[in-house]
């Protein structure tokens, strides 16, 4: 795009956040033929970031992005299905070998991000990345003045419609006025294990419910091992679970998975602590502008499905914004009735996979979770692969 030195480049679309929101919405944009997309990230790909476990549907999201073949290139591990004690001792299984659509997998997060991100470029998208968001000044029909902070200083574009994928900060969202309707705030401390070459650890998402929150484990690319504890913010502080002493003598007391991961070298580096939100905005879309992903709602990792629906939201986002764009004034209206039913089907099959746990009724993490039980039969062709 060539504009004097004195005009703020001019841009159809911009996408703050290029996570798997953020790329997928760029990226389904130019496949439906919307020209000058431009992705702002504030990072550049090579920050470690923690894993996710992501079932087979997301293969059809993938297929939509044009992306598929490419991903199964990457060599990502294959994910069997899973397997949870909750609820009891009992190991409970749930696999993917009916399932039509194949595997799920265990993701390298880092590549994986890096990967959406590269074939967003291919596909003609322009990318910033070590590119802050800063703020926004709405100009009426004339869309956006975007401010922005690079690494050479600051940076202005005007676009017509702009989308915040910034993740559970909601940066943008936020700025014109949304609000958070925040359902519940979990902590959870992760490290990375090596796999000695001699220890078959399954290729199943491995879950185990402890008296003070759960663990989860999932095998990665390159016999790592990705494995967290999430608690109440409280708890992981009062506890010290983001000590690396304390974490992994808690790891070595859980009954099953400690069994799982015997073998396993310690983490090398130090733990990773992270916040986790279930929330959704009170509104996710305005004049010339809309959330996705963890920018529009966020889920409980114990649901599996924060990738899922950040490709689900981009594609569904960047279907509107095209018709938006092309002058169809309505194009948007169900978006956030879409979000809004998708959060509370969400809420219910969360509440009732954490009222199955009742094992440790007055322990503080499992009371916090069954104060608000949503007795409604869940939703079982939307549960996540990990219920």
């Amino acid at each position: 795009m060539t504009v004097s030195a004195l005009a703020a480049p001019v841009y159809q679309a911009v996408v703050l956040g290029g996570g798997p929101a953020g790329c997928a919405t760029a990226l389904a944009l130019r496949r439906r033929g919307i020209p000058e997309v431009l992705l702002v990230e504030a990072g550049d790909y090579t920050a470690v970031r923690v894993g996710e476990s992501i079932p087979p549907e997301c293969r059809l999201l993938l297929e939509r992005l044009g992306v598929w073949r490419d991903f199964l290139a990457e060599g990502h591990e294959p994910c069997l299905g899973s397997c949870s004690v909750w609820g009891g001792d009992t190991p409970g299984y749930n696999d993917f070998l009916l399932n039509p659509h194949g595997t799920g997998w265990h993701l390298d997060r880092r590549r994986f991000d890096a990967f959406l991100a590269r074939k967003a470029v291919e596909g003609g998208v322009e990318l910033w990345d070590r590119t802050r968001f800063n703020t926004v000044e709405p100009r009426g029909e004339e869309g956006f003045t975007v401010r922005l902070t690079a690494a050479g200083g600051p940076r202005t574009v005007s676009a017509r419609f702009v989308v915040d994928a910034t993740g559970s900060r909601s940066q943008l969202a936020r700025s014109l006025g949304a609000a958070r309707r925040l359902h519940d705030r979990l902590s959870y401390v992760a490290a990375f294990l090596e796999l000695p070459g001699s220890a078959p650890l399954s290729r199943l998402t491995l879950l185990e419910a402890v008296e003070y929150g759960w663990w989860y484990a999932a095998r990665l690319p390159e016999r790592r091992v990705a494995v967290a504890v999430a608690s109440d913010p409280e708890i992981v502080k009062h506890d010290a679970l983001h000590r690396k002493d304390v974490w992994l003598a808690r790891l070595r007391e859980t009954r099953h998975l400690w069994g799982e991961l015997a073998g396993c070298d310690p983490p090398h580096g130090g733990l990773l602590a992270r916040t986790a939100l279930s929330f959704r905005l009170d509104r996710v879309r305005g004049p010339g502008w809309l959330a996705v992903g963890d920018a529009a709602s966020s889920y409980d990792p114990i649901a599996s499905q924060g990738i899922y629906k950040a490709l689900l939201d981009g594609l569904e986002a960047a279907e509107g914004i095209a018709a938006w764009l092309d002058g169809e004034a309505g194009a948007l209206d169900g978006y956030d009735a879409a979000i809004a039913e998708r959060f509370e089907d969400y809420l219910i099959n969360r509440d009732y996979f954490y009222a199955r746990e009742r094992r440790w009724p007055s322990a503080p993490f499992w009371e916090h979770r069954t104060r608000r039980r949503s007795w409604a039969t869940p939703t079982s062709s939307r549960l996540p692969s990990s219920y």
